[in-house]
């Protein structure tokens, strides 16, 4: 795969500090995802092992423990072979093939997880018949929510008006794109789409990360009515739209700052600086997942042993059988249409409804807008 690349020797590769900012963008995400699945059987609920309703004794168990650790052996060694294989990459300046590193570390840990829950489903258990419900609506974040929701499209439009009346000050043509040996490959003009993409593309995210929001605050399952469980899936849901808040402020300061770039031609974007704080927001992010668990798992003990119970597994209240490959929901006789995913940390789409294929549609749509932008507006050197 690698024999056509130029090769460098070990000590150009470890003493250029050049080589070494490359390769951080694709290091970073690499491993911070094998960082957030070595602890992803401990951070979901606890009669929820690997995808499969078992119960909450079972981790204890030492077959689970060897399941776990397989799991975990199988995960660094992807990891592993994906940083490689992008070091090779960068070194080689050969652009595609770190992510081809990316694409072995993705599929590598698909592939173990898909063992650990072949190996985990003899000791299924059936979850209890029990069902709780409360006819008093939960709380769905309030004026103070909806407030934060709107700062990062009044960043963005603010950004707008400030390029409106710094027209002139706009470069004909400005360089909006940098290759992995930090020089300019990608070009745009003086123009609605050239100026204005950026912003627009940014409003299409935080549109689509809103909507989520709000289906996750309004379109979610209650597992537990009362009690420290219910308690626990409040706070995890707050969680959850907090952090898509979040993401929404980050990608309006990301197109806001290119925007602004657009009048400021003298300045030169910094892009260490860029990739750090991307790297500490990735990381903050993940610390407060895991801390938070699946459902609110990990917010407290009770938290910890809320399922823990006499009457066996509770589970997320979705049927087994009705999860594919452990990942994707589809029961059409669910009515949710957002329910707890089994496979990382979060909410997924019951795939079964059809306003669940509404919503994807829209996703898919708001991606597609910034893609179409982003051709339209961008010229190669």
């Amino acid at each position: 795969m690698f024999a056509h690349m130029p090769t460098a020797p070990a000590a150009v590769i470890t003493g250029n500090p050049v080589l070494w900012a490359l390769i951080a963008p694709f290091a970073a995400p690499l491993v911070s995802i094998a960082v957030f699945f070595h602890f992803l059987p401990e951070i979901t609920r606890r009669d929820i092992f690997f995808a499969v309703t078992v119960d909450p004794a079972f981790r204890n168990t030492r077959d689970a423990r060897s399941i776990i650790r397989r799991f975990r052996v199988e995960v660094r060694i992807h990891s592993g072979m994906g940083l490689a294989i992008a070091f090779v990459g960068v070194a080689a300046r050969q652009p595609l093939v770190p992510l081809a590193g990316v694409a072995w570390q993705t599929g590598g840990v698909l592939h173990a997880f898909l063992r650990a829950r072949k190996h985990t489903m003899p000791y299924a258990s059936p979850p209890s018949a029990r069902r709780e419900g409360t006819l008093i609506p939960r709380p769905a974040g309030g004026v103070a929510h909806a407030f934060l929701q709107a700062g990062p499209f009044a960043i963005l439009v603010g950004s707008a008006l400030y390029l409106a009346a710094n027209w002139q000050r706009i470069p004909e043509r400005f360089p909006v794109h940098w290759g992995l040996d930090g020089q300019p490959n990608g070009w745009s003009t003086r123009s609605v789409a050239g100026v204005y993409g950026p912003l627009l593309i940014g409003f299409c995210l935080c549109a689509m990360i809103e909507l989520f929001s709000y289906g996750i605050l309004h379109w979610t399952r209650q597992v537990r009515a009362s009690g420290p469980g219910a308690l626990a899936e409040t706070r995890f849901r707050r969680v959850q739209a907090g952090i898509l808040v979040a993401l929404e402020y980050f990608f309006a300061l990301i197109f806001n700052g290119l925007g602004v770039l657009r009048s400021h031609p003298e300045q030169e974007p910094r892009i260490g600086l860029f990739l750090l704080g991307t790297f500490v927001f990735i990381f903050v992010l993940f610390v407060i997942l895991i801390r938070t668990g699946q459902g609110g798992a990990n917010l407290s003990k009770a938290g910890r042993d809320l399922e823990l119970v006499p009457e066996g597994p509770i589970g997320d209240r979705t049927p087994d059988q009705c999860w594919r490959a452990g990942m994707f929901y589809v029961n059409r006789n669910d009515p949710a249409v957002l329910v707890e995913k089994r496979f990382g940390i979060g909410y997924t789409l019951n795939f079964g409804r059809p306003a669940a294929w509404l919503l994807l549609g829209l996703i898919l749509a708001s991606a597609a807008i910034p893609l179409v932008i982003a051709l339209v507006s961008v010229h190669a050197r």
